[in-house]
């Protein structure tokens, strides 16, 4: 088994660019799946499709570097020395976000601007099946969250990641 390259700074910066860029493609998925990015916007009182962008992406890079506050430890450090285990620490990271932000933070969030409700944009079915496919689609978008995050971490920190994606030298990073 590998073993962790030596940090130096190389985690946070490995967390804070793998939470920008897993941001990035859950992004995507909220806006495409569910229209939702208007509504991220809401948390700072702007309902913007660009505000909702900002607003995602600066918290999803605080995830990242709250991933590796937490996970950069030696109870970790052998999942962190090969890609699956951090994979793992990703997806884990990400459905524990999901539940604390979608069950706490963005509730709580929406109540403080005013709203009464969680906004579900552009369902075509309501009821059962839109509560449904909304469940379904932050899941999906938190597991690549997870998935991202885990695989950027990887590439920038695995000594011997051998494959081809996102391959980076040790020595370079």
């Amino acid at each position: 088994m590998s073993q962790p390259v030596e940090a130096d700074g190389r985690n946070w910066l490995a967390g804070a660019v793998g939470g920008l860029l897993a941001g990035a493609t859950m992004g995507v998925v909220l806006h495409w799946g569910l229209g939702l990015m208007p509504t991220i916007g809401t948390l700072v009182g702007v309902e913007t499709v660009l505000v909702g962008w900002l607003v995602h992406l600066f918290n999803s890079t605080l995830f990242g570097l709250l991933f590796v506050a937490v996970f950069d430890r030696p109870l970790f450090d052998e999942l962190r020395a090969d890609v699956g285990g951090c994979l793992s620490l990703g997806v884990v990271h990400s459905a524990l976000l999901g539940v604390i932000t979608g069950g706490l933070l963005l509730p709580t969030a929406l109540a403080i601007e005013g709203a009464t409700s969680l906004p579900v944009p552009t369902l075509p079915v309501p009821g059962l099946t839109a509560s449904f496919e909304f469940g379904a689609v932050i899941a999906v978008a938190h597991l690549i969250y997870g998935l991202v995050l885990g695989r950027v971490f990887a590439a920038f920190t695995v000594a011997d990641d051998a494959s081809d994606l996102l391959p980076i030298d040790p020595a370079d990073r």
